[in-house]
């Protein structure tokens, strides 16, 4: 025993700094692996077992998909390609390749999809909840499933926490290997970039964790109010809650009331009677737009305060001082950011707006038509550029109508404009630079390539892509290891090297999908 204790610490005292180092950023990926099996153990057990167990005991589809939600799309991800990736890394290639950050890089963006799974967890925790005590057939298939030894005594719940848990530990096993590694490291900028990404990833699912109980919090108020008020709605949110004391106009009398301070509204209610908790009736609606708050309305009475909006005002009353500046703070807070989010609501829209700028119709060209000239928005443009012409710079009336290019999107009158191709109304500069274009020709040299090979792609494929209005139609789609965060279409035949013709209009691209939630779609 003495022995072999003097040899383990010679030999821990011999180790260099620089193997020392070494041996943790193994360890960390040591741990990083064996952690992943365990939950792909895990994922097998929600997916092949409990999922597969309950849909053969006749639980209906649609109580199977409310539980489990996209766990199969998860089991398969890290089944197929991440676990397998890091053993062969790990057990393999590490000699030769020390490093995980390139492989997390490649597939983080694909943990987006956890966001789904989160989104629907408290639902799920309910449906299981309700199902087992309503279903002695739910209940069974279950109980017996977590009897067995591969459940390790913990329950259906317990297990299903898992994948919720897990993004969060990739983020913190990712910054103890960046503490650990080198800053000269070939595997830094790679692990950076993985930490980046799976910090979105966990982010996004907080956001969808934030956005549930949200929506739960609106439910609630729904069913006390009655259902009296649609606002069961993702785009409200409820910022305030509480009695408050109405003073009434008649007699100056206080009476109970209860607020509901929303993000686009107030409503004002009347508590009824009921045996099964809190109900209240909702008296007054007042929009958030064009509020103001007024201070001690009543100089005899304390703690008072009005709320004025466009149609109806009311005079209300706190219990304490505290109470009435904490309602004004709130109230005028949201007032504030009201406004703040109706002007940036409106200088977007009118950004893409018809009469203000112009955005293409069809697929713009990459090749700039000149040196020096760029695509100008109404975000650039001055207020004297948005009511002049650019050609003769005379002023727009009721005769003299704006018009805009349908290449850069200048303002310019009828008289000073040129049709292209008979279609489109074009100004000057842009009608000689698209003939100039034309005479340049179409050489290959002048266009930018892309290898859409196989071996180059994250993804890649055949699918069937359908423009609004148009038939549908076979094109080869691939997400390129270069740029992960491009998907490009290739209407061609031809699989291979693809030449960049035409970028789609960014502000039609949907912005929620499943993988990637911020695609540039490139047509080739």
């Amino acid at each position: 025993h003495g022995e072999t204790n003097t040899d383990v610490i010679f030999w821990c005292f011999s180790v260099s700094p620089q193997c020392s180092e070494a041996q943790k950023l193994l360890n960390i990926a040591k741990e990083l692996l064996q952690t992943e099996e365990a939950y792909v153990k895990r994922l097998n057990l929600l997916d092949q077992v409990f999922c597969t167990k309950l849909t053969e005991a006749g639980i209906p589809q649609d109580v199977i998909t409310g539980i489990f939600s996209n766990i199969s799309s998860i089991y398969c991800f890290h089944d197929k390609f991440l676990l397998p990736e890091l053993k062969t890394r790990i057990t393999d290639e590490w000699e030769n390749k020390p490093r995980i950050g390139d492989i997390l890089q490649k597939l983080a963006p694909f943990m987006k999809m956890y966001g789904e799974y989160v989104k629907n967890f408290d639902r799920a925790m309910d449906l299981v909840n309700t199902w087992t005590q309503r279903s002695s057939q739910f209940k069974s298939v279950v109980q017996n499933i977590q009897k067995q030894d591969v459940c390790g005594n913990l329950t259906l719940q317990h297990h299903m926490l898992e994948p919720v848990q897990r993004i969060p530990r990739y983020e913190l096993l990712l910054k103890d290997y960046l503490k650990k590694l080198p800053d000269d490291a070939l595997d830094r900028k790679d692990a950076e970039k993985a930490l980046e990404l799976i910090s979105t990833a966990a982010n996004h699912s907080n956001a969808a964790i934030r956005k549930m109980e949200k929506m739960h919090k609106l439910l609630e108020v729904y069913e006390r109010l009655g259902g009296e008020e649609d606002i069961v709605n993702p785009a409200n949110e409820l910022i305030k809650e509480g009695h408050i004391k109405k003073m009434s106009a008649k007699n100056g009398t206080a009476q109970d009331r209860y607020l509901y301070l929303f993000n686009n509204m107030v409503l004002y209610c009347v508590p009824k009677l009921r045996l099964m908790g809190q109900k209240f009736s909702v008296r007054e609606r007042i929009d958030i737009a064009g509020m103001a708050v007024q201070e001690n309305v009543k100089q005899n009475l304390p703690h008072t305060f009005a709320i004025i909006g466009k149609r109806r005002s009311l005079e209300l009353q706190a219990r304490t001082a505290e109470e009435k500046e904490d309602w004004i703070q709130v109230i005028q807070a949201t007032i504030e950011r009201h406004k703040q989010n109706s002007e940036t609501f409106k200088a977007f829209n009118s950004s893409f707006s018809r009469e203000d700028d112009y955005v293409p119709e069809s697929p713009v060209s990459l090749t700039p038509p000149s040196s020096g000239t760029s695509l100008i928005t109404k975000q650039t443009r001055d207020e004297k550029e948005k009511q002049t012409c650019k050609g003769c710079s005379e002023s727009f009336n009721f005769t003299k109508r704006k018009h805009h290019c349908k290449s850069c999107g200048a303002a310019i009158c009828a008289k000073c404009s040129k049709m292209d191709n008979k279609t489109s109304r074009v100004c000057p500069e842009c009608f000689e630079a698209s003939l100039s274009i034309e005479n340049l020709g179409t050489g290959e040299q002048r266009r930018k390539t892309v290898s859409l090979t196989a071996e180059n792609c994250l993804l890649c494929g055949h699918l069937q892509v359908q423009e609004k209005g148009k038939s549908w139609m076979k094109m080869w789609v691939a997400v390129t290891k270069a740029e992960p965060l491009v998907l490009y279409l290739q209407s061609s035949g031809q699989v291979g090297v693809g030449y960049i013709q035409h970028a789609l209009n960014p502000k039609k691209i949907f912005d929620e999908l499943f993988f990637f939630p911020s695609l540039e779609i490139i047509l080739l």
